[in-house]
């Protein structure tokens, strides 16, 4: 009797354990991708919700949750964008971009972003960075819609541009 109840305290102690770090991956996906339709570019990034909700709630100094959408949430969340992603023009001057309102669900937050550009240009993506160093954006891009995923690009602290063909 003690053995099983030992074990049962021992399965429940290590499931807290596990949990105590909700996921020990720090990734944010994001896919860029080119609209034939209206000739824009478009970022639709995917950042866990707990990560981002962190990221903004220390920058502010106070908690911030996106669970309720209002003005508010969404000029702190674009701010914070607009500090961490810049798209450049290969003379280094910026593209100005719009940001849609976010899509909230309680396990992440999707960001889409729009511009219009023609030409090459570099991406630099910073998000997260100042609160895991060992964060990754991932992208996936696709540039012509018929014929899948053009180029793959990873940013990383201190590695955190690429150019877009």
């Amino acid at each position: 009797m003690k053995k099983y109840v030992s074990t049962i305290l021992f399965t429940i102690i290590g499931f807290f354990f596990l949990c105590a770090n909700r996921h020990p991956l720090h990734i944010s996906s994001a896919e860029l991708f080119l609209s034939e339709a209206n000739n824009k570019w478009y970022i639709k990034k995917n950042v866990f919700t707990e990560d981002i909700e962190l990221a903004l709630s220390k920058i502010n100094n106070e908690s911030i949750k996106l669970d309720s959408k209002n003005d508010k949430n969404q000029t702190i969340l674009e701010n914070y964008i607009n500090s961490k992603i810049k798209i450049l023009k290969k003379n280094g001057k910026e593209i100005n971009f719009n940001i849609q309102p976010y899509f909230y669900s309680p396990e992440s937050v999707d960001i889409i972003i729009e511009f219009k550009y023609s030409r090459r240009f570099d991406i630099i993506d910073d998000f997260l960075f100042e609160i895991f160093s060992d964060h990754k954006n991932i992208y996936a891009i696709r540039k012509y819609a018929d014929k899948g995923f053009s180029q793959h690009e990873l940013t990383r602290l201190n590695s955190s541009i690429f150019t877009v063909f």
